[in-house]
């Protein structure tokens, strides 16, 4: 075997506990795998070099990806999936429906990594299933001018990154940076939850933004409970670890446009101070 039978191995601070797989891949490479096409842009038939009325594709066969899933679902093991396409987590759902209905292991808290299309209409598939996203929100703010203009439309684009909609729905989600492709920035990856705002200005799917209080629960409490640590880590409690920040400023007060200015001061991990920020 690849990997050990069990999942009980290494200590809190470094071990193995779970396994990803991808199912499909990028909007930018045409690979994410999508219901309707890719619009017929410059961008997209010159620039990306995407076939005309491209819908994606998956990265492993429909058989080959269940398989996997089965396989590590019936061993104890915590399954992410790569899935980006509505069409892709449709299919991604349908195979854990399938696999998880005729096994005894129960309560894994599989997760679906990235979720840019993820279509709210199967978020109440999802909690059924026991499977929670985390998102890929700087998809938003570094590209979501592109996404909207001329790799999906503005239809498409308004319904991204479902963030209000799994949080409406009893879900819980955390929220990513998917380095090391892009900077390891929390509050920014905040900010770009809060405001749906672009790096070029621009509010694409504000129904879909959240409040702060629920982004920084996404950015602790329930990307503690994501990774079965929610009695260790993610929020200052007795017993747990006091891995903690300090800051500037208070995320609560500030404006939502000044999220990702915010400075960290100092920095502790199991109550031990690690880094301080010593020049201004």
């Amino acid at each position: 075997e690849l990997f050990p039978k069990t999942v009980e191995n290494g200590d809190d601070f470094f071990r193995i506990s779970g396994m990803k797989i991808w199912y499909d891949g990028s909007p930018y490479t045409g690979s994410m795998y999508i219901n309707e096409p890719y619009l017929n842009s410059e961008l997209m038939r010159k620039g990306l070099k995407i076939p005309a009325d491209h819908r994606g594709q998956t990265v492993i066969r429909k058989e080959d990806f269940y398989n996997a899933v089965k396989k590590y679902h019936d061993l104890g093991w915590q399954v992410s999936v790569h899935s980006q396409g509505d069409r892709s987590t449709q299919e991604v759902l349908e195979a854990f429906d399938k696999v998880q209905s005729a096994s005894p292991a129960k309560n894994l808290r599989h997760r679906l990594e990235h979720g840019l299309l993820l279509p709210p209409d199967l978020l109440a598939k999802m909690k059924r299933l026991g499977i929670t996203p985390s998102f890929h929100v700087n998809h938003l703010y570094y590209y979501g001018k592109a996404l909207r203009d001329d790799i999906l439309g503005p239809e498409r684009a308004g319904k991204m990154l479902p963030l209000n909609s799994t949080r409406t729905e009893g879900l819980r989600y955390s929220l990513h940076a998917d380095a090391p492709m892009y900077p390891e920035e929390p509050l920014s990856l905040l900010q770009a939850a809060v405001t749906r705002k672009t790096r070029d200005g621009y509010i694409i799917g504000r129904h879909e933004a959240i409040s702060v209080m629920e982004g920084l629960k996404a950015l602790t409490t329930h990307a503690a409970w994501q990774l079965n640590m929610e009695k260790k880590i993610g929020s200052i409690e007795p017993g747990k670890y006091a891995d903690l920040i300090i800051l500037d400023r208070n995320p609560l007060k500030v404006d939502p446009e000044a999220l990702r200015e915010i400075r960290v001061l100092k920095t502790f991990v199991s109550g031990h101070e690690v880094w301080n920020r010593k020049a201004p």
